[in-house]
């Protein structure tokens, strides 16, 4: 990901059209230290061992045989590279012959550090599973947490012994009139008994949680949205509704309940944190973008502005939308705050909505 970008409303969503970077993103990276093995360590399944002589473990654990039982029309993504990106994890995907747009991947970190078995056992919002490795847990973003555009994200978190595991189907969401939503209890059972069948069954029973219902979230415990509170979001901008929280990973966001009347309450808000992105921030500046003091430890605001409508997730509408974005570095961390609001004639202008944004920004934690 580059910095100076402009996100769009539905930021931090994983779309099915990105699997390829999507194995970049969902592996964790650090030091390469050892854990204790569990019962069912690497060494009890030599075909999923990271000692495999296939060179990439992710797809020696995730074989087409393995992908096949997840969806019969999965075929393996040529050209990926073992560890793209400079991950730390070996990523494998797959996407499928029978339903373009959908895709199985799967981020394997081996030899794994304690820092990445601990992020891994802490991921946001996951419904535990049993059956598998030492943990396990299930996630069930984009189209399944109120995203109407965006793929539905079923995600599979493990950890087994030294290794941590990220085993996600990415499927089209509705798109038109009578089209079958996706089935997140369906998937979740089918990953779940595909990587029990790879070898990471620890000889319990198998039980997999039920997909929450299609919407918002009502609570999250994703440290993300802490960063800035939906009533602080609220309070800062002067809305008077209570927004939509929208959790993703690695963001949050926050949508209020006037989208299509120029006002507060127009105010589509989100948050994106890249730990260690703060070198993101370096080299020259946007066309339009400036520096902005008093802001952590370096700070760059662009505003642009576009044209309401469908694309933007809002009515068609004579305003346009203000769209502020702010990158923010404080020690070896980046945080991207973005406003994006029709700015109302009898209300704050633009520069006091800026003004609002950098007051959210100075005052929040990361």
């Amino acid at each position: 990901m580059r910095a100076h970008r402009i996100l769009l409303p539905r930021a931090g969503v994983v779309l099915v059209g990105t699997l390829a970077l999507l194995l970049a993103g969902c592996g964790q990276s650090g030091p390469t230290t050892s854990s204790s093995s569990s019962s069912s360590s690497s060494a009890d399944n030599p075909a999923s061992s990271s000692s495999s002589s296939g060179g990439n473990p992710a797809c020696d654990l995730i074989t087409p045989a393995i992908a096949a039982k997840v969806d019969p029309g999965q075929v393996p993504m040529s050209n990926s590279p073992a560890r793209p990106g400079g991950s730390g994890a070996y990523g494998c995907g797959y996407y499928s012959r029978s339903v373009k747009g959908n895709g199985l991947s799967v981020a394997l970190t081996t030899p794994a550090s304690a820092a990445d078995i601990a992020a891994a056992k802490k991921t946001p919002d996951c419904a535990p599973v049993t059956g598998i490795g030492d943990f396990a847990c299930f996630q069930w973003t984009g189209y399944f947490r109120g995203e109407p555009s965006a793929s539905a994200n079923t995600i599979l978190m493990a950890v087994r012994g030294n290794e941590s595991l990220d085993f996600r189907y990415l499927a089209m969401p509705p798109m038109d009139a009578g089209t079958p939503a996706p089935d997140g209890n369906a998937t979740a059972r089918a990953l779940s008994q595909a990587l029990v069948d790879a070898g990471w069954g620890n000889g319990s029973a198998l039980s997999v949680p039920s997909a929450p219902a299609v919407g918002p979230q009502a609570s999250t415990n994703n440290p993300v949205c802490a960063i800035a509170t939906a009533d602080a979001v609220k309070q800062a901008f002067g809305a008077t509704t209570t927004p939509e929280t929208l959790p993703g990973e690695g963001s949050c966001r926050y949508t209020f309940g006037a989208l299509g009347t120029p006002g507060p309450d127009s105010l589509i808000f989100s948050i994106e944190y890249h730990q260690g992105g703060a070198s993101m921030l370096t080299g020259a500046l946007p066309p339009d973008g400036q520096s902005i003091e008093g802001v952590g430890d370096k700070a760059i605001l662009v505003t642009r502005s576009e044209a309401a409508g469908p694309k933007s997730l809002r009515p068609v509408g004579d305003v346009p939308i203000t769209i502020l974005m702010l990158e923010v570095a404080k020690g070896q961390n980046m945080a991207i705050f973005v406003a994006q609001v029709l700015i109302s004639p009898t209300g704050p202008t633009a520069d006091q909505t800026k003004d609002q944004l950098l007051g959210l920004a100075r005052n929040s934690s990361f």
